[in-house]
């Protein structure tokens, strides 16, 4: 059973990734330039999203390795994001933004804590 959810996890993990940068080589929604900082926003949601899929797998793995989780989701999540800001630089519609990649870090940042405080809650009400 936990093979089986880690494959499906990690499947639609990979799918997420794809969406990500299929959507990044694309021009920018409309709405983002008539809303200001909307697209910060959805790069919070999208890579707090991520994160959440990312510490899903993580902690399947942990099972088997020891690893921090936490802060390794939090690596991946930036990793991703920097490799989505570098991809952008190639894209003739889309440019290179610190701010994006900040508002990746504080939505996967946020998803971790929040992730990580329900753990603890669940954690503490087996004890």
């Amino acid at each position: 059973m936990i093979i089986k959810k880690f494959i499906s996890v990690t499947l639609i993990t990979i799918v997420w990734l794809a969406v990500i940068y299929t959507e990044s080589s694309q021009p920018p929604p409309k709405i983002f330039g008539v809303i200001p900082g909307l697209d910060k926003v959805a790069h919070f949601v999208v890579y707090g999203i991520l994160g959440a899929m990312i510490l899903t797998l993580l902690i399947h793995v942990n099972r088997i390795f020891k690893i921090p989780y936490f802060q390794l989701t939090l690596f991946l999540v930036v990793l991703a994001g920097i490799f989505d800001e570098f991809h952008q630089s190639f894209v003739p519609t889309r440019n290179t933004d610190g701010w994006d990649l900040f508002a990746d870090f504080c939505g996967g940042l946020f998803t971790i804590f929040i992730i990580e405080r329900l753990l603890r809650r669940r954690k503490a009400c087996h004890v």
